[in-house]
């Protein structure tokens, strides 16, 4: 308690301040684990007001215990006396100033806390957080990665979020990091910490969104730097390294989690269309839209879509163009969140997911992708998903 008292008045003293270096430190009863330089100024701050109305409730319990027994009526006997005191200024005084200067205190501890939250330092990493029904997109804007459902973020150096909405309010709330900040739609805010322990982190959206807020999380992952330095290089270049045949097990295993709080794996329906069996109602044509047109119609040689890829295609990157019927059209753009090739991929799960998952859409270990469409003298799954969509680029110019 004297240690706690002491960091309390050396911090109205300003002698200690938010944002300065600390070790993590432990899960509390009230408290997670602390995995960030702000996190011990908001822990001793929470702490000093919970101190605050332990005392008080404690005083007032005892006092109103004590009055009730001393000035108890007794059976059949009404004392009344017209000459008890009827003002104290001591103790008004008390009642008033002491309550004050504690509000006060708090409200200084919590505009310096406050003011030091919302300005970020000069050097820090930034990453752009786009929040969407219902997952996380973060973009890396000094390695031109983007990543979905989790993000990367290095040990020891400041790390700013420049967030935005696709659709609507969002919160973004980090437990270890002790960090909360709205996420709004037509406008960005900013939200930085320093991690100070390596280790994985859970991220959650805290402003109900619609029926898969509680899905709507992410994975913080701090690495010291040189680990964060080659954990970034591999993601800039790993789909472009990829031999062909592992596109589909990329996809599923690095972009589907943009995907599956609306697309299920299993037949199920959910906000948007099962991609189970997804590949042949496409191929068949059989996909009807609000609009009254028919799949069969736009697809051929000389219609809107050449190939099913261009459809596909089209849905990914410009969804709201053709709304599948019985379906609300939710679906945000991913232009320029996906590198021509990661489209590709993505394609070519469609394409082979019976080989992928099994029938409860669970992912099938080792699949055999290499003979695919071997028989048909067609070429590899990459290049005709290329070609066909006239996505195929080369993979020296990163697409």
């Amino acid at each position: 308690m004297t240690a706690f008292v002491t960091y309390m008045l050396m911090t109205l003293l300003g002698t200690v301040m938010p944002g300065a270096a600390e070790d993590a430190t432990a899960r509390t009863f009230w408290m997670p684990e602390s995995a960030s330089a702000q996190a011990p100024f908001v822990d001793h701050v929470f702490d000093f007001i919970n101190v605050i109305c332990y005392i008080f409730l404690v005083l007032i319990t005892i006092i109103l215990v004590y009055f009730a027994i001393r000035y108890r009526q007794k059976k059949n006997e009404v004392n009344f006396s017209g000459d008890g005191p009827v003002h104290s200024t001591p103790l008004e005084l008390t009642w008033t100033m002491v309550p004050m200067l504690l509000v006060v205190a708090i409200f200084y501890l919590g505009m310096v806390g406050y003011l030091d939250l919302r300005r970020s330092p000069a050097n820090a990493y930034e990453v752009s957080v786009t929040a969407q029904k219902w997952t996380w997109s973060f973009d890396h804007p000094e390695f031109a990665v983007n990543q979905g459902g989790e993000v990367y973020v290095p040990l020891g150096r400041p790390v700013e979020f420049l967030m935005t909405s696709a659709d609507v309010l969002h919160s973004l709330f980090i437990p270890a990091f002790r960090v909360k900040q709205d996420v709004v739609p037509g406008r960005y805010s900013r939200l930085w910490f320093e991690p100070t322990k390596p280790g994985t982190y859970q991220l959650y959206c805290t402003e109900y969104c619609g029926r898969d807020h509680s899905k709507m999380l992410a994975l913080v992952h701090v690495l010291p730097e040189d680990e964060f330095q080659a954990a970034m290089g591999k993601l800039a270049t790993e789909y472009m390294d990829l031999p062909e045949h592992d596109l589909p097990t990329y996809a599923l295993d690095r972009l589907y989690n943009r995907c599956s709080s609306c697309h299920s794996l299993d037949g199920n329906m959910v906000v948007g269309p099962s991609f189970k069996g997804l590949w042949e109602r496409t191929t068949s044509g059989e996909t009807a839209f609000t609009n009254g047109q028919k799949l069969s119609d736009l697809v051929g040689p000389g219609k809107e879509f050449e190939t099913p890829e261009d459809y596909i295609r089209d849905s990914i990157v410009n969804p709201q163009h053709l709304i599948v019927q019985n379906y609300a059209g939710a679906m945000p753009s991913f232009q320029g969140q996906l590198k021509e090739r990661q489209i590709t991929a993505l394609i070519l799960m469609m394409k082979y997911l019976d080989r992928l998952v099994d029938e409860n859409g669970n992912p099938i270990e080792s699949p055999d992708l290499n003979e695919l469409d071997a028989g048909d003298g067609s070429g590899s799954p990459a290049e005709e998903a290329g070609s066909e969509t006239g996505t195929g680029q080369s993979k020296d110019n990163g697409e």
